[in-house]
């Protein structure tokens, strides 16, 4: 255990002496005391549970209480006090109903806002292009004066707050200083940085337990972060995801006034700096940024702050003193205290019974809501949305149904108060295929492309999200090509993608950089599948991705490096892409390992040790099963090996067969070709590669097709089908954060192949057992009860491919009496089609 202490400590780390940037404070388990604003000390205990610490900027992304510039996506919401000029994308990220407010701009704003999700103020009304049912709001919901004046208390109260960890210098020499964070609490470690710790430290790594809140007070009026960022010593720079799950991390500036982050990677942590211009000029932001102006040309991603957090406490200290210390925020006079804001926060979790459940099982959604907040809630109102695949049997009491809609009423909940309902449904069975009508009876497919042209400004770097046309179509592939930079400005390598990855079943985004001195163009492309066939015999069948992709995160350091990832059994992958956090880095290879597969591997080029999340989805080979039958896509992969002229551009292309289109583009390039980019042209596919050697290479382009139909009809599936249920909650009171009223519940049900299932209870009447019984294939089956290894009653029934029957057993005198014994039979349902099952049920 390391060792607790105060002082000035040295330890050994990989063979060199080195010291704690930082002197130990007392550790945050009670008892500490330390300086306070305006003089005096802390005392008690130093880590309190504090509600919404970010007060009104819960739930905001980017809380700026005057002007920004800002020319790239922010994941999450945004609000500005002042002005916001410039347009750009919100809320990707973001789970909250049509109604949240996601978008606030107190003064003028630009002249087009993408928001997709939540509504928005804005003055004029105007510019805004809803994409989720969203509209404008009528009145500002932010008091921005108010807000900030709680904020720079805060900020001030926790800046005074005594390190209760150690900042670490590791590394043998200057260049490859890292700086680790060291603490050992699992509540709160505080600590103090300095200018000049920053501008020492080459990375900034986190040593602290999981989970535990971190504070990181920086002292200065001009601050300026360059380092690059990693959540463990020598681990991953920071993603999204991980951010969030290692826990609160919080980075105060309570008297800089300037901020500037040029960081290498992207900067993990919440940026509470309420007095400060902040300006970016390298990097992404995880977490939300507070502060007074905000200039940025690269994304913000979503990372709340937990509802509850241990952090210093905002009360006044005991013993201050009229005199302030140099230290103090600038601005006279300090702001008084301000208490926490009072208001509730609503959330809610959705959990199922079974994530495996066959059709016609029984299955239990429960549905809690919870108000986390610091005040009641009132008019608290879950709605859940009940998705095909299931059967509502009965609503709950306090629950009310309409069209598929179940709605229940909470009321008013108290702090920390809970309401549970238990929703009982049946899993619907899964159809597979009886006798075809017509073996030959196919459905057309037609694929789409969606392109967007691309103008990057000199040191511009910009984010483009392209969406498939179709509101249920889905996507297949997301490209981008660099077409042209300006001459005599630099080259076309000069245009970095930064990120190419979906961010739905049919959305993609891609971040371009433009490195060049002068403008670049660029296009961005989406490849769209249907979202089903086209009608034939007066049906259709459904196509599917998985609804989550699949992903991992890679931590590579300079030189050519691989990773594969894997889709489940039964499914093709499907655009391939990914996100670099950090570092530098060309895809130089997105290949099939095998040509059927479900596997796929991805190749870098790394120049800068670099972070990289890469993605797939998940196309199921099968469409949906619809009036007793199904049909299998059908895919080729196409092969070209090409010869490329040194130090020259060209364009290859891939053509697939006459009766397929394009569908994912694939390529394997050797070192020192640059992939920039592809065109899709549905039949075919051009590449556009650079050779930067001196001499002729060869390399491989290829292509993904997809059949213009589905093969003929086929008897029978094993795949899951993947239900996804998501409830939601609302209060008629001031809801704290909006961003944790959703919850998904997911199950994947096995259809059970060619085998009738009984379900999993059965009713008793007289001497008669009725029992529901399943299957995915037609015909007929014997039902014979069974208990001790004796057979109590037999009887036949017809089966409904996708559909329940009721099978009528008649049981013997004395098998009534064993099973009124047992209160539990065997059923053993032997099917005309395929094997026999059987299944324990109870009686009911």
């Amino acid at each position: 255990m390391r060792a607790r202490m105060q002082g000035w400590v040295a330890t050994a780390v990989a063979g060199a002496v080195v010291g704690l940037a930082v002197p130990l404070g007392a550790l945050a388990t009670g008892g500490a005391a330390g300086a306070a604003p305006g003089g005096g000390t802390w005392t008690g205990t130093p880590c309190v549970e504090t509600t919404h610490a970010f007060g009104k900027a819960t739930g905001w992304t980017e809380f700026v209480q005057g002007d920004g510039h800002r020319t790239s996506e922010s994941e999450g919401s945004v609000a500005y006090g002042g002005n916001l000029p410039t347009g750009m994308s919100i809320g990707s990220d973001l789970t909250v109903s049509a109604t949240t407010p996601t978008l606030v701009v107190a003064g003028t704003h630009g002249e087009w806002f993408n928001l997709q999700k939540g509504s928005a103020f804005v003055v004029p009304k105007t510019g805004v292009n809803h994409n989720s049912g969203g509209a404008y709001l009528s009145t500002n919901p932010i008091d921005f004066p108010t807000a900030f004046a709680e904020l720079r208390e805060r900020s001030t109260r926790w800046g005074a707050a005594p390190a209760t960890g150690a900042a670490v210098r590791a590394g043998a020499d200057e260049v490859n200083r890292v700086i680790e964070l060291r603490g050992t609490d699992p509540k709160l470690n505080v600590f103090s940085l300095t200018q000049a710790d920053l501008t020492e430290a080459k990375t900034i790594a986190y040593d602290v337990p999981t989970g535990a809140a971190v504070l990181v007070n920086v002292r200065g009026t001009s601050v300026r972060v360059t380092s690059k960022m990693t959540l463990t010593p020598g681990g991953a720079q920071p993603t999204t995801q991980g951010v969030q799950a290692r826990g609160p991390f919080i980075w105060n500036f309570p008297e800089a006034t300037s901020l500037t982050f040029d960081v290498g990677s992207d900067f993990g942590g919440h940026v509470l700096a309420p007095r400060a211009d902040v300006v970016v000029q390298l990097g992404v932001l995880i977490g939300q940024t507070i502060a007074k102006s905000f200039r940025s040309p690269n994304e913000t991603h979503v990372a709340m702050l937990p509802h509850t957090v241990c952090l210093p406490p905002t009360t006044p200290p005991t013993t201050p003193t009229p005199t302030p210390t140099p230290t103090t925020p600038v601005d006279p006079p300090v702001d008084p205290p301000v208490d926490p804001p009072v208001r509730s926060d609503v959330t809610v979790t959705k959990t199922a019974s079974s994530t495996t459940p066959r059709g016609g099982d029984a299955l239990t959604y429960r549905l809690t809501a919870r108000n986390v907040g610091a005040a009641a809630a009132t008019g608290v109102t879950v709605t859940d949305a009940l998705p095909a695949g299931v059967t509502l049997v009965a609503p709950p009491t306090g629950c009310t149904v309409l069209a598929r809609v179940l709605t229940c009423t909470a009321g008013t909940l108290a702090v920390g108060a809970s309401a549970s309902w238990d929703v009982p449904v049946t899993v619907d069975p899964v159809a597979g295929a009886g006798a075809p009508a017509d073996r030959w009876l196919l459905h057309e497919l037609t694929p789409t492309k969606q392109e967007v042209h691309v103008d990057l400004e000199p040191g511009e770097t910009r984010t483009v999200n392209v969406a498939c046309a179709a509101p249920d179509a889905l996507l297949s592939d997301g490209q981008v090509r660099v077409d042209h930079v300006d001459q005599g400005t630099g080259e076309l390598t000069d245009v970095r993608v930064l990120r190419s990855q979906s961010t739905g079943t049919g959305s993609w985004k891609v971040v371009l950089r433009n490195e060049a001195t002068g403008r670049a163009q660029a296009k961005a492309f989406a490849v769209c599948l249907p979202g089903s066939t086209e009608v034939t015999e007066g049906h259709r069948h459904a196509l599917s991705l998985d609804p989550e992709p699949v992903t991992s995160t890679q931590v590579w350091g300079t030189g050519r490096q691989t990773a594969t990832l894997a889709c489940p059994a039964g499914t093709a992958p499907v655009v391939p892409g990914f996100a670099l956090a950090g570092g530098a880095a060309r895809w130089s290879g997105s290949e099939p390992v095998a040509a059927g597969g479900t596997s796929w591997r991805f190749t870098f080029d790394v120049t800068d040790p670099a972070t990289v999340e890469l993605s797939l989805r998940c196309l199921r080979r099968e469409v949906a099963s619809v009036d007793g039958h199904t049909h299998a896509l059908r895919l080729d992969h196409v092969v070209r090996t090409v010869t490329l002229p040194p130090g020259q551009v060209v364009e290859e292309q891939v053509i697939c067969a006459d009766d397929a289109k394009g569908i994912t583009a694939t390529w394997s390039l050797p070192p020192g070709v640059v992939h920039l980019g592809n065109d899709p042209r549905l039949k075919a596919r051009a590449f556009r590669l650079l050779n930067t050697t001196g001499a002729p290479v060869q390399a491989v382009v290829d292509l993904e097709c997809l059949a213009d139909r589905p093969g003929p009809e086929v008897r029978g599936h094993a795949q899951p089908v993947v239900v996804a249920n998501t409830a939601t909650v609302t209060s008629t009171s001031v809801d704290a954060d909006p961003t944790n009223n959703s919850a998904t519940a997911t199950v994947s049900v096995t259809p059970g192949s060619t085998t009738a299932v009984p379900a999993a209870a059965a009713g008793l009447a007289g001497r008669t057992v009725t029992l529901p019984v399943v299957s995915s294939m037609p015909g007929s089956a014997r039902v014979v009860l069974r208990s001790g290894g004796k057979a109590l009653g037999r009887a036949k029934v017809s089966l409904r491919p996708g559909g329940v029957v009721s099978a009528r057993v008649t049981l013997t005198k004395a098998g009534r009496t064993a099973v009124l014994r047992a209160g539990r039979v065997t059923a053993v349902v032997d099917p005309t089609r395929g094997p026999a099952t059987r299944r324990t049920v109870r009686l009911r």
